[in-house]
């Protein structure tokens, strides 16, 4: 039978079934419906065929496998339904552990009751919402009827294996051997190039502690619900450009997500930047805002790096101070501000001029009030700590980002999703959900769905 056997077949079906003056939606549900047991059957011979061609040797060192049984059935819920095939499963010797060289071949995880295509849309629709939220919508896109306990058991296992990716890339970033490995994986410059590193922070709701929140308030013990989700974005400078409005866009660019604290967190972020290039930068740029745990991780992974802090939190500590001096929203206070902005951006040394505008400012403390004396000796502060990291005149100069826009847009990316109303989570959960975000983002999801790149 020929493809244009199948076809006619299908439309002459289909014809049966449709009335006079309905859409295209319609003949597609019709013909999709109508093809899916013909579909399902091919699928179920298919995968039947490739497990009787299975060589029964392990997966794991190649060796032959004792066998201990044939025709072991399996059922597998694929896209196009329920189909069964059976396989011989066996004992390595010298593995000593038993496989189903079937499985390993189709791509089938252990007791895994779903397809791997099936797999990969629980996966992405629980990325974009709540397995509650999606059932309808993929039913609707993909025919297939998922209730939400599967799509979410099924998501979370992606994650799990998304977090045994990453860590044992984590681990070779650990060995010279595994450090070259991952900086092979790096596009090739055509020219010395700048590597930039953006790093930021942000909250993630968990469901700790649940039904103690008053008894620990009363106690005097904070309840903990909110937690740090360590985040940053690395991208090279010659893959930042700028629309036809203006607007900079980035080429390609690789992130990195967890919640499991400051430790893993450098630890991912390293071996993220040896796969952007980090061997093969001219220069390593850091940009964040002022918080200390970032520019120890600069020092700790990255020496030599150039730092610098975010523009915008520069002028927002100089538009705090202004309020707090003359008044939000004065115009006294715009009028003093505006010089302080200038400095920075068009001098050389415009941090210098600020510390020293300031420094007289405080020389004039019998103008103000103590809580404002402070605020003006506290700013002194923040300029003199970040001065080496404040020279925008040379970024400029350089075409580098002056703002930590980037990183401000992956945070808010992240949160679109793990910050849902009435959303909450667990350590084991969102570091799972995080990881196959990440591997998402980072453009490796066929790591995962071998199928999604052929």
């Amino acid at each position: 039978m020929t493809e244009e056997d199948v076809a006619q077949w299908l439309y002459e079906a289909a014809s049966e079934l449709l009335e006079e003056s309905v859409g295209m939606g319609t003949m597609e549900k019709i013909v999709d419906r109508l093809s899916l047991e013909c579909r399902r059957q091919a699928l179920e011979r298919l995968v039947q065929d490739a497990a009787g061609r299975e060589e029964m040797s392990c997966p794991r060192c190649r060796q032959a496998l004792r066998v201990e049984e044939h025709h072991r059935a399996r059922r597998v819920r694929s896209a196009f339904g329920l189909i069964r095939f059976v396989r011989s499963y066996g004992l390595c010797p010298a593995c000593e552990s038993r496989f189903y060289p079937a499985d390993v071949a189709l791509g089938l995880q252990e007791r895994a009751p779903a397809s791997p295509r099936v797999q990969e849309i629980c996966a992405l629709t629980a990325l974009r919402a709540p397995a509650g939220q999606a059932q309808e919508d993929v039913r609707r896109m993909a025919g297939i009827d998922l209730d939400p306990s599967t799509l979410h058991r099924e998501a979370r296992r992606q994650g799990e294996r998304a977090l045994a990716l990453r860590d044992a890339d984590v681990n070779l970033s650990q060995m010279p051997d595994g450090v070259c490995e991952l900086a092979a994986r790096a596009i090739p410059p055509a020219a010395p190039f700048t590597l930039v590193v953006e790093i930021d922070a942000w909250n993630i709701r968990e469901r700790d502690n649940w039904g103690m929140t008053k008894q620990m308030r009363e106690s005097g013990e904070d309840p903990g619900r909110w937690h740090w989700v360590y985040t940053a974005t690395v991208f090279r400078l010659d893959q930042r450009g700028t629309t036809a409005s203006g607007r900079p866009v980035i080429a390609d660019r690789g992130y990195v997500a967890t919640r499991k604290g400051l430790d893993d967190f450098r630890l991912q972020l390293y071996t993220e930047t040896i796969q952007r290039g980090l061997l093969q930068a001219e220069e390593v740029l850091i940009l964040a805002d002022g918080a200390a745990w970032i520019w120890n991780i600069a020092e700790d992974r990255f020496k030599g790096a150039t730092q610098r802090v975010d523009m915008y939190h520069v002028r927002e500590h100089l538009w705090n101070l202004a309020s707090e001096l003359f008044g939000t929203g004065s115009e006294k206070a715009r009028q003093w501000v505006e010089p302080y902005l200038n400095w920075l951006k068009r001098r050389k040394d415009g941090v210098l001029d600020v510390i020293q505008g300031l420094e007289g400012l405080r020389d004039t403390l019998q103008e103000f009030s103590d809580a404002q004396q402070k605020a003006i000796q506290r700013e002194i502060g923040y300029f003199n700590e970040h001065k080496n990291r404040m020279d925008y005149k040379k970024a400029k100069s350089l075409g580098q980002p002056r703002g930590s826009g980037a990183i401000e847009s992956t945070c808010s990316q992240y949160q679109r999703r793990f910050k849902l109303p009435g959303q909450f989570w667990s350590l084991a959960g969102d570091e799972a959900f995080l990881a196959l975000a990440t591997l998402h983002r980072n453009d490796r999801w066929t790591q995962l769905f071998p199928h999604d790149g052929s």
